[in-house]
């Protein structure tokens, strides 16, 4: 099985190369059966590369520690369901389920476009093909999971304790394909620009979808990165702007600015070369991020260990990055506007200055990621970048985003008069500034925050007040309020379901702003029998057991918690150590609520179970993670398809 996934990698990898070439050769001889050849030698690629994914996992679960990924990635006490994480636990099996993501990604691409962008297929299909062969011939030449040992070992030396964990199902794959998924609106659109056809705006909702399914994908594996650092890595917060980190939130700002501008080019035919742009810009982070993740030279305690493979990604995204600046260039006749920006008061200037405070962002968090890349260049010294600096500058930047998206669905297109911007304001104004006494007269003292809870208010405020009138126009045509509800909803999907996203964006806000001011802690040094008080809660340490298994050494301690003279229950934070990888991995035992999440985590354990115990209590965090459902639905009903109608456009 693994000289036949051996030899599968290399078939991919020249029907890869063929389809490149064949593809734009039909396009340049306008020969449709060179298009046809590489468009259906594409679709191959995923069955052929599958043969790959299977052959390693065979390796795998038969425990054939003749393959050095195998050997490197796994041993005989590794349960058997984690075969599956192995897979894309080291730099060449996660290389080889991209490449092979990125095959399946490839194929729905073609098939979305092939009746309605028929001009744009073969580009699209050669831009595709030529990414494909990137990774196969890296996958080939420089990080090849089937490389064998000279003798075979009895045992592996196993999968890293930290990734045996049912979140690393789904947190991993869905970052991966979020990166990647990229690529699909990028070789889409600048298929189209290469076609000449770049004034022709068919391809707008093609975009848009690709370009929403991408974000959902990054949105998704972002969440669940805060979530797996919060509830699993026990070291009481969620965000650290660690360059892994960074790199999937960099194209993420991207194609948010993306997927806003869009409408713009969809409903005014304006921003059509900067839309082509932003997602240059997003695909080119994307790539960034897949270097960082390579073990470039930036540190991340996330990446993978120091290799070439992070040059490799370099080079190839600095080499795209230079074909689309010239593809823009020499093609820049069809992508002109067909109308001006008309006023600065205007829902396109609003989404125009969201972009710009989307990559402003964008812009402060590569610079604080490659900073100490460059600190070490200059004076030998590597200097990093913490999260005061990111905090800092990026967060009065989200603020003003967070305003943006108060008042976008209000102001009107083309132009708005300052009488009607008043009109519009006047009562989402006064909302503001109740809500900022309330919170003042509350106790929230802090000028940011104060500020950061009423903007969030803001879209609340003005979001109802579009529903409200929506719903009495269709009221006043003879429906009931319940049903208008529902129909409004349903009548502009895209629209309203932009609306639910902005709901969660808003929860996510709220908790990422009250756990940012007004979280506190304190460490305890606790026997046995101890008990405390802090913030409200008393929590006595009842009980301690110590495990040894074949693996680690597992510490657990039991806490009975009240808060306010309320029982709460019985919390369990844990402490293992891996002696035969020297790794220790703490879990904190968490009571979440819509107010606070109570949080203990163990710094260390003595042998009769006394020990230090850090005390977080994180205001507001709940909202966090209640948002995600609310942002995935909203993302979805706005792809929900609907009637074809005619072209007419009302604005």
């Amino acid at each position: 099985m693994v000289d036949i996934g051996q030899i599968s990698i290399l078939i991919a990898l020249v029907v890869s190369i063929y389809c490149s070439v064949v593809s734009f050769l039909g396009a340049k001889f306008k020969s449709s059966e060179l298009m046809l050849s590489a468009r259906f030698g594409l679709y191959s690629v995923p069955m052929i590369l599958l043969i790959s994914i299977i052959s390693i996992i065979y390796a795998f679960v038969t425990h054939d520690f003749s393959v050095l990924y195998v050997y490197e990635n796994s041993n005989l006490s590794m349960p058997s369901a984690y075969t599956w994480v192995a897979l894309y636990a080291g730099n060449a099996g996660s290389l080889l389920f991209i490449t092979f993501l990125l095959s399946i990604l490839s194929v729905c691409g073609i098939l979305s476009i092939r009746n309605k962008l028929q001009y744009a297929l073969p580009y699209t299909v050669g831009i595709l093909s030529i990414l494909l062969t990137f990774f196969i011939f890296v996958i080939l030449v420089f990080a090849n999971p089937f490389d064998r040992l000279d003798l075979v070992p009895v045992d592996g030396l196993g999968i890293n304790p930290l990734l045996v964990h049912f979140g690393m199902f789904i947190h991993p794959p869905v970052q991966m394909t979020g990166l990647i998924s990229v690529s699909i609106p990028f070789a889409i659109i600048l298929g189209v620009v290469l076609s000449g056809k770049g004034s022709d705006d068919l391809w707008v909702d093609i975009g848009r979808v690709w370009g929403m399914i991408s974000w959902t994908m990054l949105t998704i594996g972002l969440m669940l990165g805060s979530w797996w650092a919060y509830t699993i890595l026990g070291w009481g917060g969620y965000w650290a702007w660690d360059p892994v980190e960074n790199s999937g939130l960099m194209p993420w700002l991207a194609m948010t600015a993306f997927i806003h501008s869009i409408m713009v080019q969809k409903y005014r035919g304006m921003f059509r070369m900067w839309n082509v742009i932003l997602v240059v810009i997003g695909f080119t982070l994307a790539q960034l991020g897949m270097f960082i993740n390579r073990g470039g030279p930036v540190p991340s305690v996330h990446s993978f260990a120091a290799s070439t493979l992070g040059w490799l990604f370099l080079f190839f995204m600095i080499a795209t990055l230079i074909s689309s600046v010239i593809i823009i260039v020499l093609f820049r006749k069809f992508l002109k506007s067909d109308r001006r920006l008309d006023s600065i008061i205007s829902k396109e200037s609003v989404f125009l200055a969201q972009n710009i405070l989307f990559l402003l962002i964008a812009f402060f968090t590569l610079w604080g990621t490659i900073y100490p890349v460059f600190s070490e260049s200059v004076s030998g010294e590597t200097v990093t970048v913490g999260k005061p600096y990111f905090d800092l500058v990026n967060g009065p930047l989200f603020l003003g985003i967070i305003f943006l998206m108060s008042i976008g669905p209000i102001i009107p297109w083309r132009k708005a008069s300052f009488n009607q911007l008043f009109d519009v304001l006047k009562m989402p104004g006064l909302g503001f500034v109740t809500c900022l006494f309330i919170l003042f007269f509350s106790g929230i003292r802090n000028p940011l925050a104060l500020i950061g809870f009423s903007i969030c208010s803001l879209v609340i405020i003005n979001l109802l007040q579009e529903w409200i009138r929506g719903i009495r126009l269709r009221h006043r045509g003879g429906e009931a309020y319940f049903i208008a509800f529902f129909k409004l909803l349903w009548a502009n999907r895209p629209r309203y379901g932009g609306y639910i996203v902005h709901i969660g964006i808003v929860m996510f806000s709220v908790g990422v702003i009250g756990s940012s001011f007004y979280s506190s802690q304190k460490d305890f040094s606790m026997s046995p029998g101890d008990s405390n008080i802090f913030g409200g809660y008393n929590f006595k340490y009842i009980n301690f057991t110590n495990e040894n298994y074949s693996d680690r050494n597992e510490s657990i301690a039991y806490f009975q918690v009240d808060s306010n003279g309320k029982p709460i229950g019985v919390l369990t934070p844990f402490r293992a150590f891996y002696p035969q990888f020297r790794i220790a991995a703490t879990r904190g035992a968490i009571n979440s609520t819509p107010k606070e999440d109570f949080y203990i985590v163990p710094s260390q354990f003595e042998d009769d179970g006394s020990g230090v115990f850090r005390v977080l209590i994180n205001p507001m965090i709940w909202w966090m993670w209640v948002s995600a459902p609310v942002i995935i639905f909203g993302t979805l009903f706005s792809l929900f398809p609907g009637r074809k109608k005619s072209k007419k456009k009302s604005i």
